[in-house]
């Protein structure tokens, strides 16, 4: 009776676990970019996004432009 299966001499001659990292690594590397496109789409579901009109209003607030800037920036964005 041989034992040589123990030496691993019929598994490519003790390399067989390279082929499955491979395999491993392959599969990862093709799923990994569907998990991070389903991440993306919930953040972008949860984060409403502000209009034009908004961030116009909240400069106007903080005080970055003055009452006349934001008037023509708004007939822009209003008749556009």
């Amino acid at each position: 009776m041989s034992w040589d299966y123990m030496n691993m001499h019929g598994y490519y001659g003790g390399f067989m676990w390279i082929w499955f990292l491979l395999f491993i690594l392959i599969i990862v590397v093709l799923l990994a970019p569907l998990f991070k496109k389903n991440q993306s789409d919930q953040q972008t579901q949860s984060e409403p996004q502000e209009s034009a009109l908004e961030i116009l209003e909240k400069r106007f607030a903080r005080g970055e432009i003055n009452e006349e800037e934001f008037k023509k920036m708004k007939d822009v964005l209003i008749n556009s």
